[in-house]
């Protein structure tokens, strides 16, 4: 799906931003048992801009992460972190159930296996863009988590992957995006 035009809703500082920029949202959810992390990620490329806004939830309320969702307008790219069963106990049953509980209310989501996400997606890179400290504190690092499944969802895509290549290449030509947490 193309990139969504957007108005500035005068968040902070975005007010000063061009009235109509391109936007490439991005999020990511972390299911957990104790926590769940929710992370978007909106790259502006007009004003070079990223956005970014998340939200820690205990448990993993899958209707209400649909609803803070729903905040956000045109959500093309979702990654929901996939669960691997590593026990059998009641906890592999209940992130089963969390995983699936969010794509069923998130149908346009894709469920991702973070097998290797250490390797790819590294704290230089993630600090770049703005997601590697959270003001919120989570049980296991859950909104790094979010972010990080993001990342690699959008690696995946060719337009993403584009638009994070840009923010790098000019983080690296000592003329960095400018990073905006709602």
């Amino acid at each position: 799906m193309p990139p969504r035009q957007h108005v500035a809703r005068g968040h902070g500082d975005l007010g000063k931003e061009l009235a109509v920029t391109v936007t490439h949202d991005l999020v990511g959810i972390d299911p957990g048992i104790v926590h769940t992390g929710v992370v978007v990620m909106s790259f502006r490329t007009t004003s070079k801009t990223i956005a970014i806004d998340h939200v820690a939830t205990a448990g993993t309320p899958a209707s209400w992460v649909k609803q803070w969702l729903g905040m956000y307008s045109d959500l093309d790219h979702i990654f929901i972190e996939a669960y691997r069963p590593r026990s059998h106990f009641d906890q592999d049953s209940r992130m089963g159930d969390a995983v699936r509980d969010l794509k069923a209310v998130l149908p346009r989501a894709t469920v991702l296996d973070n097998t290797g996400v250490l390797r790819v997606v590294k704290r230089p890179l993630m600090e770049a863009l703005g997601v590697w400290n959270f003001s919120t504190p989570t049980h296991h690092q859950d909104l790094r988590s979010a972010a990080r499944i993001a990342l690699l969802g959008a690696f995946k895509d060719e337009t993403l992957n584009g638009v994070i290549a840009d923010v790098i290449r000019d983080h690296i030509n000592n003329n960095p995006w400018r990073i905006v947490t709602l």
